[in-house]
């Protein structure tokens, strides 16, 4: 999820207006970011499902 967003972003800073991460204030692509890490984050915590 981080790596997916890592490469939208990338694209996005390329071919639109340069924008930089920032954390004071958090800006959007900052706070996607943030998002994308939790998500992987807590994907460790998820029980597995066995079949």
């Amino acid at each position: 999820m981080t790596i997916l967003w890592f490469v939208i972003w990338l694209i996005a800073d390329h071919t639109g207006k340069p924008e930089p991460l920032t954390f004071d204030p958090v800006n959007v692509w900052t706070a996607t970011l943030l998002a994308a890490i939790a998500l992987d984050l807590g994907n460790r915590h998820r029980p597995h499902k066995r079949h």
